[in-house]
């Protein structure tokens, strides 16, 4: 054990390494994922109470992660406030009801507020909750152990009672179809249309009703990109990229399925997807690249990680994008260029954005928020940054500066921030964890269980009862309000519906801020 005590760097990769190992472990639907970090620390240190890693190692983990948790969530936090405020406000009502849950179960067993707000933030998954609720406590002493140990035994509950709730869903929508349940979310699909009679339409007028993108046009034998401006003709062969039950509707509306997929001959137009690593447009909207004005072709679809979206003009692009674009063949290489094309560069941390972005979050973790009754809220070095995050992952760019990060290094930012936080907080609270189970042990279990079991229960009757939404749509915002991986993961694999991973993206930063506000307000006022 001493070579843990005089090394944090063999403490750090040792509990990172082997907590992976066992959050890969399955037990029955249930696995811990970047929580086994946690685990591993926490025994560490109960073990010898002197393992432990500098504070800075806390501070710089938890402001990383919170800031790219912010910056990824930034679209999707405007949107869902914009447009998706219903099941935002069930989100909201939900964990309003774990805070009130928390203290009064917490109060009435006779914990104190650390251990009270620990155990919100470990049964809302939310690890800068957690971070705040430690900022908030040590009112810049030392960290005190009661937060992480209430965390610790509240965060595998609630994981599981999520999962038996995400269970709960897909059966009862098994029994009890929606009508929503019983639509198919079509798969994005390229297909010929022969269009017959006068439609009255443009190419644009086409794209703009029916959510499609036009890529070319065959005429009298010729094919061309097909240009906005072109209005459409009887005979007009026309390559449509859109879902597949649009594509029904366009045979429906304008024509025939044509007898020849005439995209498939590339002798004169072809098609290449090109990753856009070019710094000048990412953070721009599609129609900004004047991609027909200036190499007479079209983006008709754009890949972002392991999703594909329909290119529409107002789509906002992202480094690391894979767009496919139809030109003529002599073009291609010329656009290519154009758009960098490189997936180096396209991985590149944007080291301006990423410096300034933080910067700007921890001067205003400086600042402290006079309440009523006399207390102050601290933003700290958690909800500083993910509030900055959130505001400059929405705003994309200022100028020559790009805010967003590539999708890969987002992700590769978070979780390896997150399991570095994971275990300095383990490692800091493994010894009081051990005399807490021995003497409250039960009573920790009662309060996790509880907070955990308000939240699943008004989701579930809300999302599915009130709400109406169908088995995806309620597993995304179940999965979204409570942030956790694990249950995600779980609804994803018996639900492999994109409305699953949209409902949990646009939950997932309205939750976060929501838990890191409440968890303080806990501190400050009780």
């Amino acid at each position: 054990m001493h070579w843990f005590v005089d090394s944090p760097l063999l403490t750090l990769f040792f509990c990172v390494g082997v907590g992976a190992l066992i959050g890969r472990i399955p037990f029955g639907p249930v696995s811990f994922g970047p929580a086994g970090a946690l685990f591993v620390a926490l025994a560490l240190s109960a073990i010898d109470s002197d393992v432990a890693l500098p504070a800075i190692v806390t501070n710089l983990s938890l402001c990383v992660f919170c800031y790219t948790v912010g910056i990824a969530a930034g679209p999707s936090f405007v949107n869902a406030l914009r447009t998706g405020w219903k099941p935002v406000l069930v989100s909201v009502v939900a964990i309003i009801a774990m805070a009130a849950t928390a203290l009064g179960v917490g109060k009435a067993l006779g914990f104190d507020i650390g251990t009270i707000a620990g155990s919100f933030s470990g049964a809302g998954t939310a690890t800068a909750a957690l971070g705040a609720v430690q900022q908030q406590l040590a009112d810049g002493g030392d960290i005190p152990p009661e937060p992480a140990i209430g965390y610790a035994v509240a965060y595998p509950i609630t994981v599981l009672l999520t999962i038996i709730a995400c269970a709960y869903l897909i059966g009862a929508g098994r029994r009890k179809p929606t009508a929503e349940d019983r639509e198919k979310v079509s798969p994005i699909v390229i297909r010929t249309l022969e269009v017959v009679g006068n439609p009255d339409l443009t190419v644009h007028g086409l794209c703009e009703r029916y959510e499609a993108v036009v890529s070319r046009l065959t005429r009298d034998g010729r094919t061309v990109v097909a240009h906005d401006d072109e209005s459409l003709a009887t005979g007009d062969l026309l390559t449509v990229t859109a879902r597949e039950d649009v594509h029904d509707r366009l045979v429906n509306d304008l024509g025939r399925p044509a007898a020849e997929e005439v995209w498939l001959d590339r002798s004169t137009i072809d098609f290449r997807r090109i990753t856009l690593s070019n710094k000048s447009y990412v953070g721009r909207e599609l129609h900004d690249l004047r991609m027909e004005e200036r190499f007479d072709a079209v983006v008709s679809r754009v890949r972002r990680g392991d999703i594909d979206l329909i290119a529409t003009p107002d789509l906002v692009l992202q480094s690391g994008d894979r767009l496919r674009v139809t030109a003529p063949r002599d073009r291609l290489s010329e656009i290519t260029t154009e758009l960098g094309d490189s997936e180096r560069t396209a991985g590149d941390i944007n080291p301006i954005g990423l410096g300034l972005g933080l910067t700007i979050g921890l001067v205003l973790a400086f600042v402290e928020v006079p309440l009523p009754g006399g207390g102050t809220l601290v933003l700290g070095t958690a909800t500083a940054p993910l509030i900055i995050g959130v505001v400059l992952g929405a705003l994309g760019r200022t100028g020559p500066i790009v805010w967003t990060l590539p999708g890969n290094v987002t992700n590769t930012l978070n979780q390896f921030t997150l399991m570095v936080f994971l275990v300095a907080v383990g490692t800091g609270a493994g010894s009081g964890l051990v005399t807490a189970l021995a003497d409250d042990g039960l009573q920790l279990v009662v309060l996790g269980f509880a907070i955990s079991a308000a939240h699943a229960l008004i989701c579930v009757i809300a999302l599915r009862s009130l709400l109406q939404f169908g088995t995806a749509r309620a597993l995304g915002g179940l999965t979204g309000s409570q942030l956790n991986p694990a249950p995600y993961a779980y609804a994803m694999g018996k639900v492999p519906d994109q409305r699953v991973a949209l409902g949990y993206a646009v939950l997932f930063p309205v939750s976060m801020i929501i838990k890191v506000f409440l968890a303080q307000l806990m501190v400050v006022y009780f």
